[in-house]
């Protein structure tokens, strides 16, 4: 089967051309590359390394990152489309694996994606799948082109934050087995934007109930088949309780518990106090934004 490698780009000059270096030493058939809005020189970074390698086809979607997904997907030639991000950079070997675990009856292929470093600093970003996580993150994962586009591709409305995990669902929907390949690894670049880019990004949550509303075969991967994960339950125990202490009844702060427990600091000192409010803050977060998404979506997942 051909293939070909796409990324989507926004912002990443030095970034992308170490991603784009890794990803030509797979030998693909074929790269696309979509740059996304830059506006910091990885356009014509990209425009001049094209005009150097024939493999290279470069373009540009100012959509939304889903469109901009399915863009490079509709562009692409090989009979397979593999996806990573410009903020990674693929192991030698990474898309011979991923190639060869796409057997009959599979049309979606998760591979492994590891921090290229221990994370040592409070609140990191990165990647860290271990295992199958039943989500597609497009970081690595590999697609029979014709399936995915025959399925709708990735979700064009939801923006960032499960447009994905609607291509791998609506790929399996369609027939199409999926399977992992632990050896297709790719490195995710770790960074240090903070508590409150973390906190911000917590607003991405909210897509998730209109998925699930989208593919309600999916709420098997949902904790009890409401909540996101068991932490999320806990805290919307806390939350109940608490709304339940300030109308009048006190005896409701017990069902706090099981969150106070998880996110009791793990020492005096002030980092340990800061590290146990921050969690228990973001938890928050989450949970308000799938209450949030919850309401829009007219579905339930807390």
């Amino acid at each position: 089967m051909s293939v070909t490698v796409c990324v989507v780009v926004k912002d990443r000059r030095a970034l992308m051309l170490r991603c784009l270096d890794a990803v030509l030493a797979q030998d693909p058939d074929e790269v696309v590359v979509v740059d996304n809005g830059s506006t910091d020189g990885t356009w014509e970074a990209l425009q001049e390394r094209a005009g150097q390698e024939p493999r290279l086809h470069v373009l540009q979607d100012t959509g939304s990152l889903g469109r901009a997904r399915n863009t490079a997907a509709r562009t692409a030639t090989g009979d397979v489309v593999a996806f990573t991000d410009s903020d990674c950079r693929p192991r030698a070997g990474w898309l011979a694996a991923g190639l060869a675990a796409l057997t009959d009856g599979v049309g979606v292929v998760q591979g492994r994606t590891v921090p290229e470093h221990p994370p040592t600093a409070r609140w990191s970003a990165t990647q860290d799948i271990a295992a199958p996580s039943g989500l597609f993150e497009a970081c690595n994962v590999l697609y029979r082109r014709q399936a995915l586009l025959d399925a709708g591709g990735f979700d064009e409305q939801v923006g960032f934050f499960g447009e994905d995990t609607a291509a791998g669902w609506a790929v399996e929907r369609a027939g199409w087995h999926s399977t992992w390949a632990g050896d297709a690894v790719v490195e995710h670049v770790v960074t240090t934007p903070g508590f409150g880019w973390q906190l911000r990004r917590t607003r991405g949550y909210a897509n998730w109930p209109a998925l699930l509303r989208a593919f309600p075969e999916k709420r098997s991967l949902l904790w009890h088949g409401v909540f996101l994960r068991r932490r999320s339950a806990e805290t919307d125990l806390a939350l109940a309780g608490v709304v339940a202490a300030l109308l009048g009844r006190r005896r409701a702060l017990l069902l706090a518990a099981p969150f106070v427990w998880r996110h009791r600091p793990r020492g005096l000192s002030r980092g340990a106090l800061l590290d146990a409010g921050s969690a228990a803050a973001f938890d928050v977060a989450v949970g308000v934004a799938l209450l949030r998404g919850s309401v829009a979506a007219r579905t339930v997942v807390l």
